[in-house]
């Protein structure tokens, strides 16, 4: 099932220092929000998540810092911005 991400959380809107907290979406069920440990468990049982940008869709994967905290991300693709962050927040 494609779980389309379409805004973000962040505790403070303008700080670019500031993690994802939540994401708001779509998929075949209608609307969802997740927070970003529900995300990546759920990429961990094989569901997609992906942002569409310019007219191209974006997976979102999971990574683990150095520090061990585990956060969403997309996979590299032509822009340098990150498609999550570029996204409208709630």
């Amino acid at each position: 099932m494609a779980n389309r991400i379409t805004h973000i959380r962040k505790p403070n809107v303008n700080s670019s220092h500031e993690h994802i907290t939540d994401v708001q979406g779509t998929n075949v069920n209608g609307t969802f929000q997740y927070t970003v440990a529900q995300v990546i468990a759920y990429l961990k049982q094989g569901y997609q998540f992906h942002v569409a940008r310019a007219g191209r869709t974006i997976n979102v994967t999971y990574q683990k810092s150095a520090a061990g905290n585990e956060y969403i991300k997309t996979e590299p693709d032509s822009t340098q911005k990150d498609n999550l962050l570029s996204l409208p927040q709630f």
